[in-house]
């Protein structure tokens, strides 16, 4: 499904039912405790002191389809607690893993009690054999994870998700657990996983700290629409809102960070819920979902025959069905067409909600002859390599697409949002065109710009309707007014190509990229962290093909190229393709995440790493140079008194990652002179698995074009590096 690209989800809907399904006890009444539960725990304690709490039943799901954030607890009763009326799911009739909640407390009695304390007895493997028919909550998880195609998974265990662990041994030959080294590691490898398969990325943490670690991850997914299922433990029912040890309220922290989140209160709702964990993750605007299974629900026994195998998440997702997006009416799409007709100077602006729909977009520029910016996240959508394309436009694009944009009289927004590192000064955006604006989520349509012309719609389908238009003749461009705007677009393309200093000795960080990309010849994956060698690699590596980008364009987390280079990897060798993966990545960035080396290394991943190193923290100190006269506040990374851009002696380098990659059993190389690059990233690009190479670069660079924050076209700042800005002793070579 062709989604929208860049950073942002759209507002949340804060939803509570009050009414109760058929055979559950009606509106208000108190509902005796559950199984292990006393009346002040269970979910609803997650909702105490003055937390605001947002929950909606699971029939009708109240959720925005693009991207509102609803949470859904099921297994349960109504309850009240601190004035706040919260739902847990009354029992469904209907279904064949009804809540066990249903039968009466009286009837239960002490059976309860020691039902309870035979589901928190481990179960050996024996024994899991001699009871073939009744499963664990844990391998009932599995299992729906199996039946979703998933193949890799990223996990790290602990106290309350090592039921699940114990499951994966035993679906070993149908699931591989990549062991990260920290649950950031594992939430930005389900990412980079999700980013060039298109299927759902998968991670699981434990309670409390591990579940508070997946977060960054998780808003990242958010804000680049990733699709992902991240899957919590959670301590014993009988404990939640109790402060037990390792609790946390990660229901209520994950809330605004991701499409749609579940609390599971008992093990006949596991395979529902992973369902439909899955349907709303990949379905209309991509996103995350979380699940969170307390460690007793994982340990429950489960009756076999209970479990439905054949579910259709859509059936118990009827309102959200309802408000995904239809497929495009001619109408409005010839509406659309007939302005692309009429306009004299018609520009494509691309993003991330293009890149399933590669294709239908390349047929259309053939169509049309219209000239194409992408965002950042909207990278080979597009080919690059492609005569009409002027790469990426916005904050740091190239000053050829900013003038296309600065001068076009209609704008063609496919699958982006408006985002600032693009508009700049939103007034001063296209000031001069009329807009037409397609994405798939109603929310992101007119939030930032006001448009013309809007199509709340599919990018894919929106595209093959055009394209049939166009095809079909029914409409035809002002071919001749069309070709004259081109011709004027691209001579800017000539006069202001992009360009970067010739060190006589030192390397240029740009030039190390386009070594890389003229080695690989532009066929591999690149990951990247964040800061000036992120930009840098957007600029300089041209893709000629979706899902071979993987970056963090709407939260800007550093330390995500790493993992994201190792999720990709895990998916390539799942799928046994061998493809080229490279993290360029800055020093600052990639020591964020340094841990899964050993990942890379013992999960045998054939990750290539090539560090960008400054020593510094290199966007923060082009902003210091350019805003705060050049005044150093903490950007400096090595060792005081010993800066090697200084003393140019490499024992002043640090840290050294050569030792440190080597540490971890992975081969490295630093690179200094420039005589030496090209050598240097031919043995890392050729060598078998994972290898590192430290590419020492100046500090004093700067990431241009750039249009400073909240500026516009005219603001464009051109040249010039940090030497403008205080007085240093050059490097030699420079």
């Amino acid at each position: 499904m062709a989604h929208q690209g860049g950073e942002g989800h759209g507002v949340g809907v804060r939803v509570t039912f009050s009414e109760t399904r058929r055979g559950a006890s009606r509106a208000g009444e108190r509902k005796p405790p559950r199984e292990g539960e006393t009346m002040n725990s269970a979910a609803a304690a997650h909702a105490r002191g003055a937390r605001k709490t947002a929950v909606a039943t699971a029939r009708p799901l109240s959720l925005c389809p693009a991207s509102a954030s609803c949470t859904t607890l099921v297994g349960g009763g109504a309850r009240r607690r601190g004035g706040q009326h919260v739902v847990l799911h009354p029992p469904r009739a209907s279904s064949s893993y009804s809540a066990s909640s249903s039968s009466s407390p009286k009837k239960a009695g002490k059976k309860k009690k020691t039902a309870a304390k035979k589901d928190a007895v481990a179960v050996t493997p024996r024994d899991f054999e001699q009871r073939q028919k009744s499963v664990k909550g844990c391998d009932v998880l599995v299992e729906a994870l199996v039946r979703e195609g998933v193949d890799v998974v990223f996990a790290y265990p602990g106290g309350a998700s090592m039921e699940i662990h114990q499951a994966l041994t035993r679906q070993e030959g149908k699931i591989t657990n990549v062991l990260c080294r920290h649950e950031q590691g594992e939430v930005f490898a389900a990412e980079g996983y999700a980013k060039v398969t298109g299927k759902v990325g998968v991670c699981i943490a434990t309670s409390g700290p591990g579940a508070t670690n997946l977060v960054t991850g998780i808003a990242d997914a958010m804000l680049d629409s990733v699709p992902m299922v991240a899957i919590t433990g959670q301590v014993p029912r009988r404990m939640i809102g109790t402060d037990a040890f390792q609790e946390t309220p990660t229901i209520e922290i994950t809330r605004p960070i991701t499409k749609h989140n579940y609390l599971v209160m008992d093990v006949k709702d596991i395979p529902r819920v992973v369902s439909e964990a899955f349907y709303l993750a990949r379905s209309g605007r991509p996103g995350p979902v979380l699940i969170d299974i307390p460690k007793d629900v994982q340990q429950q026994m489960l009756n076999a025959s209970e479990i439905d195998v054949s579910l259709d998440p859509s059936r118990f997702l009827e309102y959200y069905n309802e408000r995904l997006p239809e497929p495009p009416r001619k109408g409005l799409l010839l509406d659309v067409a007939r302005a692309i007709a009429n306009a004299k100077k018609p520009m494509l602006y691309v993003g991330g909600g293009c890149v399933d729909a590669s294709e239908e977009l390349a047929e259309f520029v053939e169509l049309t002859g219209i000239p194409v910016a992408q965002t950042l996240m909207g990278l080979g959508s597009f080919s690059e390599m492609h005569p009409l394309s002027l790469q990426m436009l916005g904050m740091h694009g190239t000053i050829y697409a900013n003038y296309a944009i600065d001068n076009c009289d209609l704008l063609l927004a496919f699958g982006v949002r408006f985002d600032d590192r693009v508009t700049g000064k939103v007034k001063d955006f296209a000031p001069n065109a009329s807009i037409v604006h397609i994405d798939i989520d109603a929310a992101e349509i007119g939030k930032n710009k006001a448009v013309d012309y809007s199509v709340c719609a599919d990018m894919r389908e929106s595209l093959k309707g055009l394209n049939k238009l166009f095809r079909e003749k029914q409409v035809e461009m002002n071919a001749g007014a069309v070709q004259k705007w081109t011709d004027e677009v691209l001579e800017q393309k000539k006069l202001k190509a992009m360009s970067f200093p010739e060190y006589e000795d030192a390397i240029a960080p740009q030039h190390a990229i386009k070594v890389l990309e003229e080695v690989t010849e532009g066929n591999a994956v690149i990951s990247t962290g964040v800061g000036q060698h992120q930009m840098w690699a957007a600029q300089w590596y041209r893709f000629a093909e979706p899902r071979r980008w993987l970056t963090s364009g709407g939260l800007g987390s550093m330390g995500y190229g790493l993992p994201a280079a190792l999720g990709a990897a895990a998916a390539f060798k799942a799928a046994g393709e061998k493809v080229t993966v490279v993290d360029i990545d800055g020093d600052g960035s990639f020591l964020m995440n340094v841990q899964e080396l050993a990942a890379i290394k013992a999960e045998e991943l054939d990750v290539k790493v090539m560090v960008i190193n400054n020593q510094h923290l290199g966007m923060v100190v082009q902003w210091e140079d350019r805003f705060y006269k050049a005044n150093r506040a903490h950007t400096y990374l090595g060792l005081k008194d010993k800066e090697w851009h200084k003393s140019e002696e490499e024992v002043d380098i640090y840290p050294d990652f050569v030792k440190m990659s080597e540490s971890y059993g992975i081969p490295a190389r630093r690179v200094i002179h420039k005589a030496e690059l090209r050598a240097a990233i031919e043995e890392m690009v050729n060598h078998e698995g994972p290898f590192l190479l430290d590419v020492m670069v100046p500090h004093i660079e700067h990431v241009l074009p750039m249009i400073p924050g909240g500026g516009g076209f005219k603001d464009t700042i051109a040249d010039g590096d940090g030497s403008m800005f205080h007085e240093e002793r050059p490097m030699k070579g420079l």
